[in-house]
């Protein structure tokens, strides 16, 4: 229906208004949307496949983490500390309520944290992004989640760095490479990329 040049100017068009949207947005709206976004956390925190050689549960987490920065910019922080609040209240976290943040999984909760509050500053301060330097953000923000969950794996537990990496970030990094995949897909329709 479009053609080439009209897909790509439709899709240009679309990222504009959406990427703007952030900027025009009023305070109620971006904190209505970042309810949602911690809602949608909330939910992707309750679809858990345990294995065997890890504490930690796959979920679908990180991958709304990733989106909420791109969507709400520095509000994407805002929305996983909502998150954190809804979660220990109503005990969606895989450890049970406000216990789990200080549980061998806790790390990973305050990571969602850094992670989006580390991706939103650079969606609210770089003007224009590659594949290249989304696919980077994206793996530097999983990387602090990462850091902050294995970090109190370690803690928790008793080990060292080594066995901290082999059962709370090495496992993940396949699944969690997917979802940075699916999460420029949809920035792609919300940041203003070029080739």
């Amino acid at each position: 229906m479009y053609g080439a040049g009209g897909y790509r100017y439709y899709k240009d068009k679309v990222a504009s208004d959406l990427h703007g949207w952030r900027n025009d947005a009023t305070l109620v709206e971006k904190i209505t949307v970042a309810l949602l976004f911690a809602l949608l956390t909330a939910l992707a925190s309750m679809v858990r496949l345990y294995v065997p050689f890890t504490p930690v549960p796959f979920t679908g987490q990180v991958l709304v983490v990733l989106l909420s920065a791109v969507v709400l910019g520095r509000y994407g922080a805002i929305s996983q500390v909502m998150f954190l609040a809804i979660g220990g209240s109503f005990g969606l976290f895989a450890a049970g309520g406000l216990m789990a943040l200080v549980g061998v999984t806790g790390g990973y909760l305050i990571g969602f944290v850094v992670a989006a509050a580390f991706l939103g500053e650079l969606v609210e301060r770089k003007k224009s992004w590659t594949y290249a330097t989304v696919a980077l953000s994206m793996a530097v923000a999983v990387g602090l989640i990462y850091l902050f969950g294995v970090g109190q794996l370690v803690m928790v537990l008793g080990i060292g760095w080594w066995e901290g990496i082999a059962l709370g970030a090495a496992p993940f990094v396949t699944a969690d490479a997917l979802k940075i995949v699916m999460a420029i897909g949809m920035a792609s329709f919300l940041l203003p990329l070029r080739k």
